[in-house]
């Protein structure tokens, strides 16, 4: 454990909450009005569960109940972000489709399937640790457009705002730890670890030379018992060497029916990719132009996105780093079919009943899977 810890540092606040109201307006069409910041949010607010639930959604714009730092994470620089009405904040855990939805999100707004700039600079990750925070937060204030932000924490970690917008996107635990060991591998091998450091220096970030991501286990076998038993954080219990995927979707379930939280499927934009962009357009208030919608649902194919990963990264820290290894693996499903034993099954079984009952019957799509 001492490893761990020393890699995840960890810290919780009293937990907060408050009862909900729908957002009654919505996202503009044009350009979004400047908003409030967090900051004079107070901080100490009386604990509120809604129904006796974990995750109580607030009124307005309310301060997270718990923090999330790592050297790669650190949620309370969210704290620091000054929301514009309809503003769009992208939400999954590590490897669940987030650049895929960022590519989604970014074809919407700009209506096009070129991007005025790289994904990573039109969509920063706000809670990477090792990007300064003052060059995000100026990025975010230059823009123009109608922002969209991600991030990998749950709800409770963040700042809740009625006029913000929230896309989740949840994926079948067993295709997410396969597709989380590749990556994960692949970070802490030679090449992505010396971009990283490289880029850090080069732009401004932290020393990160002596940077070592947590070891990961070659054998697929032997990581699947590490993610589904174990989390980086001392409160969570799967989702190592990242946070918990059964918790931060749990999280955005409980309060999936408000009106400005919107929780989509990997393998639905997988089998339906056409009808699930129509359906985010209309819960972000986008009048589709059909002249261009071929081109855009396209564009957001993984063949696509694979082929053009030019305009995903940019020349900055994250881009330099992540843009220097295979990021899209394969973006299919089941492939764990013919990989795991009864027994390994059964500790993704044990991961999901943590989850209520009826997330575990929208996540797993498998007709094979065990409930």
């Amino acid at each position: 454990m001492r490893h761990l810890i020393e890699w995840f540092p960890s810290a919780s606040l009293a937990a907060t909450g408050g009862h909900c109201l729908p957002w009654r307006s919505p996202p503009p069409k044009d350009l979004p009005e400047s908003g409030t910041g967090s900051g004079g949010v107070e901080a100490s607010a009386e604990c509120h569960r809604k129904n006796g639930s974990e995750f109580a959604v607030p009124t307005s714009s309310y301060p997270p109940s718990r923090v999330y730092r790592s050297p790669l994470l650190d949620s309370t620089r969210w704290n620091s972000f000054e929301p514009r009405r309809g503003d769009i904040v992208i939400s999954t855990a590590t490897k669940a489709g987030t650049t895929w939805a960022q590519r989604i999100v970014a074809s919407l707004v700009f209506q096009s399937v070129r991007l005025p700039r790289p994904l990573m600079e039109l969509s920063p990750w706000l809670d990477m640790a090792m990007v300064p925070l003052t060059d995000v937060l100026a990025t975010l204030s230059e823009q123009r457009h109608r922002r969209f932000v991600k991030t990998h924490l749950p709800l409770d970690a963040l700042p809740f705002h009625p006029d913000v917008r929230y896309v989740v996107v949840g994926r079948d635990l067993r295709d997410l730890a396969l597709s989380t060991h590749h990556h994960a591998r692949s970070m802490s091998s030679a090449g992505p670890r010396a971009a990283l450091a490289a880029a850090a220096q080069a732009h401004g970030g932290e020393n990160l030379s002596s940077f070592r991501p947590p070891e990961v286990p070659e054998d697929v076998h032997a990581f699947w018992r590490e993610f589904f038993t174990r989390s980086a954080y001392p409160w969570e219990s799967d989702g190592w060497p990242y946070n918990s995927p059964t918790r931060h979707l749990s999280s955005w379930w409980e309060h999936r029916s408000e009106p400005n939280i919107r929780v989509l499927h990997y393998q639905d934009m997988l089998d339906d990719l056409d009808g699930e962009m129509r359906r985010l357009a209309d819960f972000l208030g986008i009048t589709v132009d059909e002249r261009v919608w071929p081109d855009l649902v396209h564009a957001c194919t993984f063949a696509e996105m694979k082929e053009n990963e030019d305009e995903i990264w940019d020349s900055g820290l994250s881009g330099s780093a992540l843009g220097s290894w295979d990021f899209f693996h394969k973006g299919t499903s089941g492939q764990w079919h013919t990989l795991c034993s009864e027994d390994e099954l059964a500790l993704h079984d044990r991961a999901l009943r943590r989850m209520p009952e009826e997330l575990r019957s929208w996540l797993v799509r498998d007709p094979s899977a065990r409930s």
